[in-house]
């Protein structure tokens, strides 16, 4: 599998640089889902300031050592 860079144009995706496909070949195109911006929100600051408090019961040092507790490092 490999990526090519396209432009999409009047219904049809243009690559950037050459590919080596045969004419008519298909392929599959994936388009990566892109967040929509809240109007509201443009910075994004309110949806992380929800996000404060939402856990309960974690420990103290959470905020220090997330990395820790994620990927279940030893902790001390």
């Amino acid at each position: 599998m490999s990526t090519v860079k396209a432009v999409y144009e009047n219904g049809v995706f243009k690559p950037i640089e050459p590919v080596s496909l045969e004419e008519h070949a298909q392929v599959e195109v994936v388009i990566p889902n892109r967040p929509v911006r809240d109007p509201h929100d443009p910075t994004g600051w309110k949806a992380i300031d929800s996000l404060i408090g939402i856990l309960e019961g974690t420990p103290p040092d959470v905020s220090e050592r997330h990395d820790d507790y994620i990927y279940r490092k030893p902790v001390d």
